[in-house]
């Protein structure tokens, strides 16, 4: 058992770097690397485009599972408590290795992200995060449909960020169908709510 003095740090550690990781665009070094190389040429790194901290992500995410498990066709196959646990760890790896866009994402970045989370998380969390990783079971698969969704809702309160999202990573909405539609395909009532969010996107064309 680590001494408090040395959870709290560990605690506050995760707070910052949760709070200082930003998912779109990743860390201030490789933005600024973006900037340089041309890629990025329209946008600062706090631009609402490419805004989200890792840590508002990870908080968003309990609030949908709790209200969605209730309506889910699979509900009693799901251990709201687990996938709130499965949640709160799944993107850890990402404090330390930042993100990439997830229609870019690599095997090996993905890679990096599983080592970072070993570092970070006790054998019994670790497995949590190989679990959702897996998705093999009800309670991943649920874990894995809230974090797909939770990026969907933010697009659907931001069409025009949206649309400059697409261009500027070079993504469209058919991306975002094949690379999502297996996350809610497990439950009836998941597949239907995603496809009601297609349905929005498709009324912006």
């Amino acid at each position: 058992m680590k001494p408090v003095s040395e959870l709290v740090d560990d605690l506050m550690r995760l707070t910052r770097e949760y709070a200082a990781t930003y998912r779109a665009i990743v860390t201030e070094e490789r933005h600024a690397h973006l900037v340089k190389t041309g890629i990025l040429k329209e946008y600062t790194y706090d631009t609402e485009a490419i805004r989200e901290p890792l840590l508002e992500h990870v908080g968003h995410l309990p609030v949908i599972a709790t209200y969605l498990h209730q309506y889910i066709e699979h509900r009693t196959d799901v251990d709201l408590g687990h996938v709130l646990t499965i949640l709160a760890v799944h993107d850890i790896g990402e404090t330390k290795v930042g993100d990439v866009i997830t229609y870019k994402k690599s095997n090996s970045h993905e890679d990096l992200e599983r080592a970072a989370a070993r570092e970070l998380l006790p054998d019994y969390l670790f497995e949590h995060f190989i679990e959702y990783e897996q998705a093999k079971t009800y309670n991943a698969q649920f874990a894995k449909a809230v974090d797909s969704l939770a990026p969907l809702l933010y697009e659907l309160m931001l069409p025009k960020v949206t649309k400059e999202r697409f261009r500027l990573y070079h993504f469209n909405i058919d991306d975002i169908i094949a690379k999502k539609t297996p996350h809610f395909a497990w439950d009836s009532v998941l597949q239907e709510l995603f496809a009601y969010i297609i349905g929005q996107y498709r009324g912006w064309e």
